[in-house]
């Protein structure tokens, strides 16, 4: 019986697609979290900015290309691709035999100014939503925000999460910008006095001349600026 080689076996193509978040107007009451979502064409929906792997080429690499080549910008290196995990299914895709090697992106808004496609609500394009994103790219989003929520929520009664850990918010800021923030990301509202408790330690006040620094508020009592510890 002769023996199978490598080339015998059929195999898949390997996609990279990229969850891209952000909080648009990040500090304010109308803070959103939101995803890069593109348009195509044939077939026809939306989905994440992705591209099959070439040939010889590695993940990092094809992770470079797709922000060169699909979205036209570049994140820092301040928060790095987060890989979450592979989507297999051997359905997923009904144009081939696809997986993909999923990643989820952190950029403050200010770095997708010119970002190729729309920044839509999560909320919009989860999975639980059944809109038009096509393959299992909803369910990409869906994983990526649940990654997010767990870097940003309070789990535990004596622990806190760092502030904004995906650096989402320009610094310095105040606890009340933080705390929109932290409400975007989550999606629920937080209590003022618990979150400012538990983010203080974690805080050093701007200070100019000995003197802590406040915000020029257009209303109400300036308050102080604070940087991440």
């Amino acid at each position: 019986m002769a023996r199978r080689t490598l080339d015998s076996y059929p195999r898949p193509g390997v996609t990279v697609d990229l969850a891209i978040l952000t909080v648009t107007d990040p500090g304010t009451d109308d803070a959103a979290l939101r995803v890069l979502v593109q348009e195509r064409t044939d077939p026809d929906g939306r989905v994440l900015p992705g591209r099959f792997l070439r040939e010889r080429h590695t993940i990092d690499e094809t992770v470079r290309e797709v922000f060169e080549h699909k979205v036209g910008v570049r994140p820092t290196e301040v928060t790095p691709p987060r890989l979450l995990r592979l989507f297999d299914a051997p359905d997923r895709d009904d144009r081939t035999w696809a997986i993909s090697v999923a990643y989820s992106v952190s950029m403050p808004e200010l770095e997708l100014t010119g970002a190729k496609g729309e920044l839509l609500p999560v909320d919009e394009v989860a999975a639980a939503t059944g809109r038009d994103m096509l393959w299992d790219h909803d369910e990409i989003v869906s994983a990526a925000v649940e990654s997010l929520r767990e870097r940003y929520e309070f789990r535990y009664r004596n622990d806190s999460p760092p502030p904004d850990p995906d650096g989402f918010l320009p610094q310095p800021f105040t606890l009340h910008q933080l705390r929109k923030v932290h409400e975007a990301v989550i999606g629920e509202e937080l209590h003022k006095d618990n979150f400012a408790r538990r983010m203080k330690p974690q805080l050093t006040p701007v200070t100019r001349g000995g003197e802590v620094v406040r915000s020029a508020a257009q209303r109400g009592r300036p308050a102080t600026l604070y940087r991440i510890a």
